[in-house]
């Protein structure tokens, strides 16, 4: 097995001195930490959008979406259970980039990296914050579009104060993980309660020929598997924070079992009641299904409240996603591929300070006002890798059929997401393939930082002093410190 030497070797948590005094970041998150946070990052907005697309992606009939929001829930918890393999065998935190570091090497890692943590990751989290304030301010300005500059200012409220709530305890953000996935379960229940009050009343008309799917066009297929796999999207949170988890090999994967089984109920249950209502037709027409739905169910006077509660959604994906971020963050600079400050840990606090800070790249991104096509262009490429990870799992039960595994998934399940994966990318490339293959160069872009920046060999040498100057400095401001015990 390929494997990274640390520069600085975490002292060992049994070498004789108090490990309790020791700074690094506590092993905090039980099962039902875990639970909050996959409820936390993966119920966001897709809910609230995505049954557009899965209505459009079964022809406008509804038998046939219920039956690609089950697949699409299935095909999450596959590659969920898969890529939990290989955070019980690696036992370190960073997700995709840990097991590519480990499986291919430092090139392919850092281009990882590249495209997650200064791509995906912050335009992800300017979408976040800015749906976020777009359904906080909407019931203010019902008549008129909210103003640009108010909607960049909660935004940039909503951001800090995630970032603040991370930097100051990891219990904490676990916390408010916690409270906003009871929060936006209450929402969706909330929904379910007034659909089945709809049905008592005979609101059925829309469920009569449910599987009318005479003039179907398979071509509609990938549409609906995309927005169904999006909306269950979130849960490689779970696999990126490894070394926080207690007892990794048991509560990773029954908690991926619980959260995606809860999710895929109430998923189900959310659109029964959005057809108690709208047609399939108005649903596919529509732009914001939630909303739509709350004006007709609680009236114009309470439908705030709806809105209220897909705001805090987003937020708790927000938070749920800012700790993944941190962790990848970490995780890189602990080996190398990030500057050496991102690898500390607070000494008052525990936290990942530094790490957590990163994430203010969002801000920049909240200046573009098209930011979700830049995702589009690089929604290929993040395929592509994913995939590349997932293969990880067949190629190291060839490799190292004798490697420990606590927990070992099923191999059918790890064909099954991978043969997804495959499809996704190779209909959305057929599909367009001058976006894709932008998208795919622009990933591409981080072999040649990689080499300047990272490689031993090659990376430019007068660099080095100033960083660690820079590290330093840092390092007082922030007063923080590499780890001081193993925690994998």
């Amino acid at each position: 097995m390929r494997t990274t030497e640390n520069r600085h070797t975490p002292l060992d948590e049994n070498d004789g001195s108090d490990s309790k005094s020791k700074v690094a970041i506590p092993r905090h998150l039980g099962l039902f930490d875990c639970i909050w946070h996959l409820i936390g990052s993966i119920i966001g907005t897709g809910i609230f959008i995505s049954p557009t697309g899965v209505l459009r992606g079964a022809g406008g009939s509804v038998g046939v979406s219920f039956i690609l929001w089950i697949v699409c829930a299935m095909i999450n918890a596959c590659g969920a259970l898969t890529l939990a393999e290989l955070s019980v065998i690696m036992k370190k935190s960073g997700g995709d980039f840990t097991f590519i570091l480990q499986a291919w090497g430092p090139l392919m890692a850092f281009i990882r990296l590249w495209v997650i943590q200064f791509i995906i990751a912050p335009s992800g989290g300017a979408i976040g914050v800015m749906t976020i304030s777009r359904y906080l301010l909407t019931p203010f300005f019902q008549c008129a579009e909210a103003p640009v500059a108010s909607l960049r200012l909660v935004s940039v409220i909503c951001l800090l104060f995630v970032q603040a709530v991370n930097c100051f305890s990891v219990r904490l953000a676990s916390k408010l993980a916690g409270v906003l996935s009871i929060t936006k379960v209450a929402g969706l229940v909330i929904i379910v309660i007034t659909g089945l009050h709809n049905l008592t009343l005979g609101h059925t008309e829309h469920f009569q020929h449910a599987f009318n799917t005479g003039s179907y066009d398979v071509t509609l297929l990938p549409t609906g598997l995309l927005s169904g796999i999006w909306a269950y999207s979130g849960w490689s949170v779970i696999t990126s924070i490894t070394e926080e988890v207690k007892n990794p090999q048991r509560n990773i994967p029954l908690s991926i079992v619980i959260s995606m089984s809860l999710i895929t109920v109430v998923y189900l249950m959310t659109n029964v009641a959005y057809l108690t209502l709208l047609s399939p037709n108005r649903i596919i027409a529509s732009e914001a299904v939630a909303a739509d739905y709350s004006v007709l169910a609680l009236g114009i006077k309470w439908s705030w409240i709806i809105w209220l509660f897909v705001a805090l959604s987003a937020l708790g994906s927000q938070n749920s996603g800012l700790f993944k971020s941190a962790r990848i963050s970490f995780a890189a600079a602990r080996e190398g591929h990030f500057p050496e400050i991102f690898s500390m840990v607070s000494i008052t606090r525990r936290t990942p300070l530094p790490a957590i800070l990163f994430s203010v790249i969002s801000l920049i991104y909240l200046i573009e006002n098209d930011i979700i096509a830049l995702v589009e262009y690089l929604g290929f490429a993040d395929v592509v890798f994913e995939t590349i990870t997932v293969a990880i799992v067949p190629y190291y039960r060839w490799k190292y059929p004798n490697l420990p595994r606590p927990y070992k998934v099923p191999l059918v399940l790890a064909f099954l997401y991978l043969a997804t994966l495959i499809f996704i990318a190779s209909m959305s490339l057929y599909a367009d393939p001058i976006k894709k293959g932008a998208g795919l160069f622009i990933g591409l872009i981080g072999i040649p930082i990689y080499y300047a920046l990272v490689h031993p060999k090659y990376r430019i040498k007068c660099l080095r002093p100033v960083s660690a100057k820079i590290t330093r400095l840092l390092q007082k401001v922030f007063y923080c410190v590499r780890q001081e015990k193993k925690t994998f």
